[in-house]
């Protein structure tokens, strides 16, 4: 990246001790702007973070200290920090300088031609935008994840924090809400909304995926997967590893909100995940305290709290009449023994409209994603779901209430009254539909079919272990044409239509006829499939 236009050496490397650097000279520069060292077309950068009288100290930001010796000099480039933004970037994997990776090692790759007419230079920092631009989160992200939609839905433009763990799944849940946007930039969705003349912003959904001090076999890891599974085409991802320069981690979670910014301000609805700000932080910690700036609370600097909210406050809804885009942010923060309670995740709690909390004793059950409803809550709740799905999660919601309530009440000896056990043996049905495979997710329409099913008790003589392989056969295509009537068979068939329907209207426009094609089906699940699966299983 070129930063130098005209520039003037100004100032010389008095010492350098772990990629910071003590100059002189510099009494002309600003807080955060990039300098080079060494000669003016240098690609070794330095970024200024502390002016101290006539000592300035910088940290260094790209290149190898190594190659940096005492007497050197520097040239300021009058300009901040800046990256790359635009559709050039999509598909491609770039450090927060804007720089591009290669697929296998990770090493710097230049970008082809045509990506260049298609990429624009942006700042790293810039500020959040007012209250007069925004406006209400009114609109769903839709995630694919069962116990997210239902329960915690999470609007565009609001801010979900991911909180648990080391290995109770947070990686995987970003990861698989990246995946289901698939769904919404597919060519016969935006051939429906150009159809509808809809705005702009749903035409498409680019996604942002921060990665800060992670490790090259996981990225590489989670980039086949997302070759794969076709997410690369709508998916730009800012790679840190561990080994790389802490000032430059510290910058990722920027880099990449810069990127997703360039799509919000253009009119599309982005979504940028920062996986992990704990680490981000203690990056951030460690430059701090090289710098000598005082320690505070788990030797966390005192600004730690803004560094994180001025990140996390330029994820906003855009009015109409600014464009309607929106980001959405999904900050993920690692804890230590399930302990909500430490310095980085209650900062982030009280930064963001809500938290998914993931618990390792729930994955060590074998429930994923091991969503913990008590401790989890969106801000925005149903305010951001589709009318349709709003009106199936009530009763779902009410449901899981009293069943919590009730749980283990049924290991206690003695009488039980029926409701209670009603409610128990209804309850185990929803924790078995918010149980999903890894990366598997569901559709609008199948949630609210399957929402609804449940909710009018036709999986109350189901067994729990029985409930996705339920839905498996409720929703195979071949299967139905064995049960069903040729009217609702042709109104079932088009399945992008029935998504169509429930993106747009009520559930009394289509009660009637879901509720028929269940009913037919549970008549045939009970006499031809459900006595097998359990003898399969060994059940009764």
């Amino acid at each position: 990246m070129d930063f130098i236009k005209e520039s003037t050496k100004i100032g010389i490397v008095k010492s350098l001790c772990d990629a910071i650097i003590v100059a002189e000279g510099l009494d002309r520069v600003f807080i955060g702007e990039v300098v080079t060292i060494k000669h003016q077309k240098s690609d070794l950068l330095g970024m200024v973070l502390n002016i101290e009288g006539k000592i300035t100290k910088i940290a260094l930001i790209y290149g190898s200290e190594k190659e940096i010796r005492a007497g050197d000099g520097i040239w300021k480039t009058n300009k901040p920090v800046e990256t790359k933004g635009g559709f050039g970037l999509i598909g491609r994997v770039v450090n927060p300088l804007g720089y591009c990776l290669n697929k296998g090692d990770l090493d710097t790759k230049e970008y082809s031609l045509q990506e260049m007419l298609n990429i624009k230079s942006v700042k790293v920092e810039t500020d959040a935008p007012g209250i007069i631009a925004r406006e209400p989160v009114r609109r769903q992200l839709h995630t694919g994840i069962n116990a997210v939609d239902a329960m915690l839905p999470i609007g565009a433009g609001q801010r979900e924090l991911v909180i648990g763990d080391l290995g109770s799944g947070k990686t995987t849940l970003v990861i698989t809400v990246i995946l289901n946007q698939k769904t919404k930039n597919t060519h016969f969705w935006r051939s429906v909304e150009k159809a509808l003349v809809t705005q702009r912003q749903g035409l498409f959904l680019p996604c942002v995926y921060v990665v800060v001090g992670g490790r090259r076999s996981e990225m590489a890891r989670i980039k086949r997967v997302l070759q794969v599974k076709g997410a690369m085409d709508y998916t730009v991802v800012v790679f840190t590893s561990a080994d790389d320069l802490a000032a430059l981690q510290y910058l990722a979670p920027y880099a990449g909100c810069a990127v997703g910014e360039w799509f919000r301000n253009n009119g599309y609805r982005a979504l940028v995940v920062y996986d992990d700000l704990s680490i981000h932080a203690q990056a951030y910690r460690q430059v701090s305290l090289l710098l000598r700036r005082p320690p505070g609370r788990e030797a966390y600097p005192g600004d730690i709290f803004y560094l994180h909210s001025k990140l996390l406050e330029r994820a906003a809804q855009l009015k109409r009449n600014r464009g309607g885009g929106a980001l959405t942010a999904l900050p993920v923060v690692e804890t230590k023994a399930g302990d909500i309670s430490a310095y980085i995740p209650t900062n982030v709690i009280s930064i963001t409209d809500g938290q998914i909390f993931l618990s390792s004793k729930l994955a060590n059950q074998g429930i994923r994603p091991a969503v913990d409803l008590n401790l989890s809550v969106s801000r925005v709740g149903s305010d951001a779901q589709p009318s349709i799905l709003k009106y199936v999660s009530k009763k779902t919601k009410l449901d899981y209430a009293v069943y919590r309530s009730f749980s283990g009440i049924e290991k206690i000896s003695g009488d039980i009254d029926p409701s209670i056990l009603a409610f128990i043996n209804r309850g185990k049905k929803i924790v078995a539909f918010f149980n999903q495979e890894v990366y598997a997710t569901d559709t609008l329409y199948q949630q609210v079919v399957c929402l609804h099913a449940i909710s009018s008790g036709y999986l109350d003589k189901v067994n729990a272990n029985l409930v996705s392989y339920f839905f498996n056969l409720l929703f195979d295509l071949e299967l139905s044409y064995t049960y069903l009537s040729f009217e609702l068979l042709m109104f079932l068939r088009n399945r992008r239509r029935l998504e169509v329907i429930c993106q747009n209207l009520d559930f009394q426009s289509i009660e009637e006829k879901i509720t028929q094609w269940i009913e037919e089906f549970s008549v045939v699940f009970h006499e031809e499939y459900g006595k097998q699966a359990l003898q399969v299983l060994g059940l009764k």
